[in-house]
């Protein structure tokens, strides 16, 4: 049986995760801008989740439990999924307002706004004081230096939306140096893999009035 600091341990890291916005999967159109944001905030969520908690339960193994009883392995794990959070935002963000451009729902300055508005959402929205690296006010700089420069009408490979991600789970996992240079191409690769559902999803349930 779990001793009781370690269960305190353990509750107090599954209650930083629900801090983030619960992945649910639709059942509903996106017929707004409201939902375009929902989806972003959401599905950035999922993914940064999904990715950073699976690779390190991958490669801890059976001593995953064992970092429960680490602190610092814990602060870690909590800086590290905001931070990669915050670069799947980034991506999916970027993305889906280019893709709208281009379909004609939104033009160049609309798109740029509402781009900014739906990352600081996300952001704010997943606040947590306790992080020591993480700072929401420069991860918004970070972002609006990177879509200043989108010609958001123009046509637009997908893929390279999607860059800042997969970078980010190598960067910011809490695992040893060494493991992450021979895991880097599987793990980027598991972070891109996870987006193409994401996209489908996205164009499966896009429904806006034009």
């Amino acid at each position: 049986m779990l001793n009781s600091p370690l269960l305190k341990t353990i509750r107090g890291f599954w209650t930083m995760l629900g801090q983030y916005p619960v992945f649910r999967r639709r059942s509903f159109p996106i017929e707004s801008i409201d939902g375009v944001r929902d989806f972003a905030v959401t599905r950035s969520a999922f993914i940064a989740q999904k990715t950073m908690l699976g690779y390190v339960k991958t490669r801890m193994g059976t001593s995953y439990p064992e970092m429960f009883r680490d602190d610092l392995i814990i602060a870690s794990l909590k800086e590290a999924t905001m931070q990669h959070y915050s670069a799947c935002l980034s991506d999916l963000t970027s993305y889906l307002y280019r893709d709208l451009a281009q379909q004609g729902y939104l033009n160049q300055t609309e798109c740029e706004e509402n781009a900014k508005a739906t990352f600081r959402s996300g952001l704010e929205s997943n606040e947590d004081q306790s992080l020591e690296l993480f700072n929401a006010d420069s991860a918004c700089v970070s972002f609006e230096a990177r879509i200043r420069d989108i010609a958001w009408t123009e046509s637009f490979d997908s893929f390279q939306h999607f860059i800042e991600s997969p970078k980010s789970l190598i960067r910011w996992a809490p695992i040893a140096d060494d493991l992450k240079k021979r895991d880097r191409e599987i793990a980027e690769n598991s972070v891109s893999f996870a987006w193409i559902e994401v996209r489908k999803e996205y164009h499966d349930l896009l429904n806006l009035p034009h």
